[in-house]
C-alpha cells in the first residue's frame, strides 16, 4: 500500500528540481498526478514516471496565469474527477538588494512566488470543498523567514506566502483543507546553481552558503520532498497552519 494510494495530486514546477522529484516520489506512493510547468520539459519528464498504479497527465503551462491555472485544475477533474494535493513548487528566485530591484523584476517575482500559488489554490479549493477535504503544500523559503542580503524581492513573496499559508489554514479549516508551508534552506537544485553560474568565486560561494547551515552542507531534493509527502497523506491530518523550515539548522540561529 503506497502512502497516497487513491489520491489525485497536481503538482506546479515539475519540470526539473523538487517538482520533478516529488512527482516521481508521490506516483510511487500510488497517487495519480498531473504535474505542471512553464518548460516544454514537462513532457519528457511524465514519460520517465513510473505509472505501474497510477496515471500521470502534464500540462506546459505558467501556473501564474489565471486562464493557464484553470486548464491544469480543468485537466485533473476531467481525467480524475477530484483533487486531493496540491503542491505549490513553482517558484523563481532573484539575487539583488532593495535598492537595485526594478519595479518590472519586484512584479514579476511576487506574480510567481506569492500570486501564483494564490490562485492555483483559488481554483482548486472549491474541488477540495466539495470533497470536504484537501491538503495544500506552500513551498516558501528560509528568505521567508529570516532576512538575506540582495533577496528583496524573492524574501518578500516567500514571506508574503508563509502568511497567506496560514490565513489560508484559518479560513478552509472548516471544510477540514489543511495548509501548511515548507521553507527549505540551500537545496542543491538548478535553482541555486543558475544563481551563481555568473559569479567569478561561484565554488567559494558555493561553499559560503554550504557553510550558512550547521550540517554544513546543502540539503537534497529528496530531504524537502519526505516533509511534502508527509503532510500531503493521511498521517499529517492533525497539521495545519505550520511552517517548516528544512534547512540543516539554518534558522536554528
Amino acid at each position: 500500500m503506497g502512502r497516497l494510494d487513491g489520491k489525485v495530486a497536481i503538482i506546479t514546477g515539475a519540470a526539473r528540481g523538487q517538482g520533478a522529484v516529488a512527482a516521481q516520489i508521490f506516483a510511487k506512493e500510488g497517487a495519480s498526478l498531473v504535474i505542471s510547468d512553464i518548460l516544454p520539459e514537462i513532457e519528457q519528464i511524465a514519460t520517465q514516471i513510473p505509472s505501474a498504479s497510477a496515471r500521470v497527465e502534464w500540462v506546459q503551462a505558467d501556473t501564474a496565469d489565471k486562464n493557464a491555472i484553470q486548464t491544469v485544475v480543468e485537466k485533473a477533474i476531467s481525467t480524475f474527477g477530484r483533487i486531493d494535493i496540491l503542491y505549490n513548487n513553482a517558484g523563481v528566485i532573484l539575487g539583488k538588494s532593495f535598492q537595485e530591484t526594478t519595479l518590472e523584476e519586484w512584479e514579476r517575482i511576487i506574480r510567481i512566488d506569492l500570486t501564483g500559488p494564490f490562485l492555483m489554490s483559488q481554483a482548486v479549493v472549491p474541488h477540495m470543498e466539495k470533497q470536504q477535504h484537501g491538503s495544500i503544500i506552500n513551498i516558501s523559503s528560509t528568505g521567508g523567514i529570516l532576512g538575506y542580503p540582495a533577496m528583496a524581492a524573492y524574501s518578500a513573496a516567500k514571506g508574503g506566502l508563509v502568511n497567506l499559508t496560514r490565513s489560508m489554514a484559518v479560513d478552509l479549516a472548516p471544510h477540514n483543507i489543511r495548509v501548511n508551508a515548507i521553507c527549505p534552506g540551500a537545496i542543491d537544485t538548478p535553482m541555486p546553481r543558475e544563481y551563481i553560474k555568473d559569479m567569478e568565486n561561484k565554488e567559494a560561494v558555493w561553499q559560503q552558503i554550504a557553510d550558512v547551515h550547521l550540517l554544513k552542507r546543502f540539503g537534497s531534493a529528496q530531504e524537502v520532498v519526505y516533509l511534502a509527502l508527509y503532510l500531503a497523506s493521511d498521517e499529517a491530518s492533525f497539521m495545519t497552519g505550520a511552517v517548516i523550515p528544512v534547512d540543516g539548522g539554518h534558522s536554528a540561529y
